[in-house]
């Protein structure tokens, strides 16, 4: 799953495309360690091409909405395509994340 992460002053932007699983998890954990660790006020997940997203994926939005509120961060998710836009709809995540598109 490549990660293309931009930081532009208190806000950052990660790209997701492929796969998000539990295989691949810890790589996007350790981008978000990263951005968590700045003075961030805003983070933008953009899914537009991100195709497949397993448990453990929506786990991993899951707690990175948690870090962020915890943080009073502002998180948002853009453009879910396909079946993660199926999985998040099926899961009610659109009642728990801001989600755009």
């Amino acid at each position: 799953m490549p990660i293309s992460k931009s930081i532009n002053g208190d806000s950052a932007d990660l790209r997701l495309s492929g796969k998000l699983t539990f295989l691949n998890g810890s790589e996007f954990h350790n981008q978000l360690n990263e951005i968590l660790s700045r003075k961030i006020k805003s983070i933008s997940i953009h899914l537009d091409e991100l195709t497949f997203m397993d448990s453990a994926g929506l786990g991993m939005l899951m707690i990175t909405h948690k870090e962020c509120n915890q943080r009073d961060i502002a998180l948002t998710i853009y453009h879910p395509i396909g079946d993660v836009k199926i999985l998040l709809q099926m899961t009610k995540s659109y009642e728990r994340f801001n989600i755009v598109g």
